[in-house]
């Protein structure tokens, strides 16, 4: 939001005020000022009159002028190589001596003509060449035929002398986009008197316009009929305050309506009434057809899209663009003025779906004042008389579903000074909040406060204590050091689990990366393995990729994986801990995505990350969380679906609850994400951070020895290891470990059964084992495992 300074001082008192003082303050009030620019600059510069025009002797573009430059320095020649420099023509001179953006002019010799001074173009001051014509960029400056020769003030004389104030507004202040709500709060920081434009009162005739909307988009819409308009260049000083602002004059109707959007903030749009089928406009959000725009591009409507229209026909992409067919143009003579109150929502999701943007949409989308229509058409009526010679003016037809009453807020004292540490007295807070437009009523410590209309952003009374503060300037907040005790123990038992998990993973390599918590309706639906309630659609996403809050990582990973992979990283690790929001299971989950090569080791030989490395990680987080591997279970993939292997895949459950799963990725979804290889676990943490574990102890290490003895066993088809090592393990607890080594399938094996060769070791704390010993451990074992899975001794 660019702000035009000498507008500014036209409406409030900044007497003894410099600009970079008013930025100051503004910015530490909570308005950012994040740059101080200016319109032109030049120094040593007069008006001059050409009095003659010769070509230059030596030279085939050049002339050699004979400036006339008032009485103070007198006929002057200069050698110019503009081509429009010609006799009689009043000009912008540069004296020697002179300071322009990027050069500074001296005396000089061209072409063995001696040349004092620069006849100069707008663009050589400084001036933003998107303001200028092409014509007025290839040449110099053509001043008016009545410019005062000998003038010194050139920059104040074309209204350049201006300052442009740049304002970076946040969301929680969209009132200021109003050029007045600025001069308010300019005049409201520096106790300066405000005085904003008058309104005279206008003849009005009865309308038989009508105005209405059948959609909940739109609650207010109002028009006004302007009939006997006259279309011409604007007024130097409008052409100033819009070029400060950003904007290009156009003409004195477009101009009004612009002008009229940044004093206000309320977006206007102006039809021209002939060209309307009808005298009446409709907002309508149901059509479904293509819409010509004013800029001759075609889009096409949706349902959803706020549109205004005219005997059912579309003539405005509410809040955004005009339809060509009633465009205002140089012909046009009655017209009406449209100020309505557009939902941001539906703009903001038109506006993004079809890519147009617009200084209107920008404000509709960040919110306006719905309570100043009236205003608004008395202040664009106004405008109308004095620049466009309007004749004959109706009365504005409204439609309207809004409460406009005032907002009031209760507060306290003490609330206030509580909220922000400060000890103001009542006096200050009530003589503050005067002075910012509020009206108040005290009774005792209690406060009722009246929010002033265009005040939008004000909704609690938290908003109420921040304008205090922001006012009386947060100096007046005490600085004081947080207590000791806050300084220790600062991590929960969680949230330190979760940062050694972190550690532990960065340590053995793995990238973390935070993505974004927004998906998609397809990938939201994917990877829907864990037990969750409905998940969260936004009301208002920003686009159909970002609508619904991540039921889980998976989708965000594999698209950071597909990322990196289309830009020839072609392997990674890394994971993201992140929380989950559904609406019956919110949650925290670790994802861990390798993909591609695992680097080889010495020795090793190459292979893509599969289940092992997914399942090795498991099996340490777990232990460093002291879950011990008899507690959690690790099951044959059940789940179905197109995303995980169902033969490379598993569940991980403690006890009876299902904590996550891991396993390499199906080649559906490898191709869906442009992947050759890649595995993926997901765990949730919330579950596994409630197991209840005992701290680690140390113990003694054994005395004695261990001894391996080797089983080579029929273990039928559908019994998975983890079952047959949680069976041999519970038998005696002199077994203290059981490691598969071989697995065969084939001829001398029963169908319906798989040899399994695997070691046991056997350990006692108080002895050496004999063979005796040793051998009825291991018959109890396999009289288990026969009776329990099916399982026995291969002969």
């Amino acid at each position: 939001m660019n702000v035009s300074y000498s507008w500014l001082q036209k409406h409030v008192d900044l007497e003894g005020l410099t600009p970079e003082m008013v930025a100051d303050k503004l910015t530490f009030a909570g308005a950012e000022v994040e740059g101080i620019s200016y319109l032109a600059k030049g120094t040593n510069l007069v008006i001059g009159e050409i009095l003659s025009c010769e070509n230059h002797p030596d030279s085939d573009h050049l002339h050699v002028l004979q400036v006339d430059e008032g009485k103070n320095y007198g006929v002057c020649q200069i050698v110019c190589g503009a081509p429009n420099a010609r006799k009689g023509l009043k000009v912008i001179v540069a004296r020697p001596g002179a300071k322009l953006p990027e050069v500074e002019i001296k005396p000089s010799v061209i072409r063995g003509v001696e040349s004092n001074g620069m006849c100069c173009s707008l663009l050589e001051l400084g001036v933003d060449g998107k303001f200028l014509s092409d014509y007025q960029k290839a040449g110099i400056e053509e001043l008016p035929l009545d410019a005062p020769v000998g003038e010194e003030n050139v920059l104040g004389y074309l209204g350049l002398d201006d300052v442009v104030l740049e304002l970076s507004l946040l969301p929680n202040r969209p009132d200021l986009y109003a050029l007045n709500n600025v001069a308010r709060e300019v005049g409201c920081l520096f106790e300066r008197k405000v005085a904003l434009d008058e309104l005279h009162d206008h003849p009005l005739k009865k309308s038989s316009f009508t105005v209405g909307s059948s959609s909940s988009g739109c609650t207010m819409f109002s028009a006004r009929v302007v009939r006997g308009v006259k279309t011409k260049p604007s007024p130097r000083w409008l052409q100033n305050v819009l070029t400060s602002s950003g904007i290009r004059s156009i003409n004195n109707i477009v101009d009004i309506g612009n002008f009229v959007m940044l004093v206000t903030g309320q977006p206007l749009n102006m039809y021209d009434l002939d060209k309307l089928p009808e005298p009446s406009l409709i907002v309508r959000d149901d059509l479904k057809e293509d819409f010509v725009a004013m800029d001759e591009n075609t889009y096409s409507l949706i349902p959803g899209d706020l549109v205004v229209t005219s005997a059912g026909k579309p003539m405005c992409l509410a809040g955004i663009m005009t339809a060509d067919s009633c465009k205002v143009d140089d012909n046009t003579k009655n017209i009406v003025i449209e100020a309505a109150y557009f939902m941001g929502a539906p703009i903001r999701h038109t506006s993004s779906r079809i890519g147009l943007s617009s200084d209107s949409s920008q404000r509709f989308c960040k919110g306006t004042n719905p309570h100043q229509a009236e205003y608004v058409q008395r202040f664009t009526t106004e405008m109308l008389v004095r620049y466009a010679e309007a004749e004959e003016i109706e009365e504005t037809v409204l439609f309207d579903e809004m409460d406009h009453s005032q907002k009031k807020l209760e507060t306290s004292l003490s609330y206030i000074n509580g909220r922000l540490g400060t000890s103001f007295s009542l006096e200050e807070v009530v003589s503050t909040l005067r002075r910012d437009y509020f009206e108040v009523e005290v009774a005792g410590d209690k406060l009722l406060v009246t929010v002033p209309s265009f005040r939008i952003d004000i909704d609690g009374q938290a908003d109420l204590s921040e304008e205090v503060i922001r006012i009386l300037g947060y100096e007046n907040v005490p600085s004081v050091l947080p207590s000791l005790e806050l300084a220790l123990n600062g991590l929960t038992p969680k949230q330190k689990a979760e940062r050694d998990i972190r550690y532990a993973l960065l340590h053995q390599g793995y990238d973390e990366v935070v993505t974004y918590s927004l998906l998609g309706e397809e990938e939201s639906k994917a990877f829907d393995y864990f037990p969750r309630g409905d998940i969260y659609r936004l009301q208002n996403p920003m686009t159909v990729e970002r609508e619904y809050v991540r039921p889980t990582l998976a989708s965000s990973l594999l698209g950071v994986a597909s990322y990196n992979m289309n830009r020839q990283n072609k392997r990674g690790a890394f994971f993201e801990l992140s929380d989950i929001d559904t609406k019956g299971h919110p949650s925290r989950h670790l994802g861990i995505l390798l993909y591609g090569e695992k680097p080889a080791r010495m020795g090793e030989n190459k292979r893509n990350y599969d289940f092992y490395d997914l399942k090795g990680i498991f099996a340490s987080l777990m232990e460093s969380l002291g879950i011990n591997e008899n507690r959690y279970r690790i099951l044959p993939w059940g789940k179905g679906g197109e995303e995980m292997h169902p033969y490379q895949s598993a569940e991980l459950y403690i006890g009876k609850t299902f904590i996550g799963y891991l396993g390499t990725l199906h080649p559906t979804a490898l191709k869906r994400y442009d992947l050759k290889a890649a595995a993926y676990m997901e765990l949730d943490l919330e579950e596994i951070l409630n197991v209840k574990v005992s701290p680690i102890k140390a113990s003694v290490p054994p005395r004695f020895p261990s001894l391996t003895r080797d089983l080579a066993l029929l273990v039928p088809l559908k019994v998975n290891f983890e079952t047959l090592k949680r069976e041999l393990l519970r038998v005696d607890p002199l077994i203290i470990k059981a490691e598969p080594f071989d697995l065969y399938k084939g001829e001398g094996v029963p169908e319906g059964y798989v040899s399994l060769a695997v070691s046991l070791t056997l350990q006692s704390k108080e002895k050496t084992l004999s063979e005796a010993e040793v051998a009825a451990v291991l018959k109890k074992a396999l009289d288990n495992v026969a009776v329990t899975l099916g399982a026995r001794m291969r002969q």
